[in-house]
């Protein structure tokens, strides 16, 4: 890591808010207090602010306070995502949609409502709460549109703009001299993730986005956790990568995962479950013979995409080992049903 920033600047002074004490609190917000009252004192010295959220959409879900109801994805097993915008329920895996209802499909209630919160919600949030701001948004959705993104962010280095609410899109490598305040309005999104990285990317994505804050004068940032003890928070609230580097580097190596051992995903898919399952079962089966570590057969955490079931094995190999030891036999590569993939090195286990 670069031991100082350009021009000597100071780092943004980080503040990490409880959320566990709003919530306690009985006046639960997007905006917790610390957050608020940061934002607030940068609006009256006319400066400008980044709120980050990496989920797009206004909401998780809507969920049925009468029944339970939540409204699922047919061709992947994931709820919908709410957008409030376009009215639409939406599927991030396979684009599926459908127009939301007012009401309760399943028992018709009206007590049908979102569930979770998107990047759409705390520009609501935000428009309600500081209605004399300039206020724009920045994720997927609206990098749809040719040239919204650049516009966007041209308005905010020209100061045309005060709060901009974006997904990690916001966080890498942009230089904003007006912007003096980063909010992450929840560092929680990315710890929960089954996969061994999530604590590392949450880590990186911290103390990216913290970066975009003080970039010409001395900068803040608020981090807003249900986890304020986590790792990931703890070392990125002190931007001190060394002590987070030696922890998670002795826990990879307790684990045997990168870079102590070479990992691969073998991952079979089709629209029969059990043939998915048997023939990934049968793959691990070949592996156990050659290879000592073999994890699975098991589904993966997203088990069904675009109408397929997926089930993995996982191979954990010594670095120095020829990866052809893994390699699956050619007849397991064409069977007529079941679609295999064999990932070296995988970025994702999901």
């Amino acid at each position: 890591s670069m031991p100082a920033r350009v021009g000597d600047l100071s780092l943004p002074k980080v503040v990490v808010s409880d959320l566990r004490e709003v919530f306690r609190s009985g006046k639960p917000s997007i905006l917790g207090p610390d957050l608020h009252l940061a934002l607030t004192e940068t609006l009256r010295r006319g400066e400008q602010a980044i709120l980050f959220l990496n989920r797009r959409a206004y909401a998780g879900s809507l969920l049925c306070r009468e029944c339970g109801y939540v409204p699922s994805c047919p061709n992947c097993s994931v709820t919908f995502t709410f957008h409030k915008g376009a009215r639409r329920l939406r599927c991030h895996h396979c684009n599926a949609q459908e127009p939301a209802p007012d009401v309760c499909p399943k028992c018709g209630s009206h007590r049908f409502r979102p569930l979770g919160i998107g990047t759409e919600k705390v520009e609501e949030a935000v428009r309600e709460t500081f209605p004399r701001a300039v206020v724009a948004r920045v994720d997927r959705d609206v990098a749809r549109r040719a040239g919204a993104v650049e516009a966007v962010f041209r308005k905010l280095r020209e100061g045309e703009i005060n709060v901009l609410v974006g997904t990690q899109m916001v966080a890498k490598g942009l230089d904003f001299p007006g912007v003096t305040l980063v909010g992450v309005v929840t560092a929680d999104t990315g710890l929960c993730l089954p996969d061994f990285r999530s604590t590392e990317r949450t880590f990186q994505l911290l103390t990216q986005v913290c970066g975009r804050s003080g970039r010409a004068r001395q900068g803040m940032a608020v981090i807003q956790t249900f986890q304020p003890e986590h790792p990931a928070v703890e070392f990125a609230a002190a931007q001190d990568y060394e002590p987070f580097f030696e922890r998670e580097i002795g826990e990879r190596r307790d684990a045997l995962y990168p870079p102590f051992t070479r990992l691969v995903n073998v991952l079979a898919s089709s629209e029969d479950r059990r043939a998915a399952e048997r023939l990934a079962t049968e793959i691990a089966d070949d592996l156990r013979r050659h290879v000592v570590r073999v994890l699975g057969p098991a589904p993966c955490p997203l088990e069904r995409v675009k109408g397929r079931w997926r089930y993995h094995a996982l191979v954990k190999l010594d670095p120095t080992d020829d990866v052809g030891v893994a390699t699956v036999p050619e007849s397991r590569l064409t069977h007529p049903n079941v679609r295999v993939t064999v990932d070296v090195d995988p970025v994702s286990l999901l």
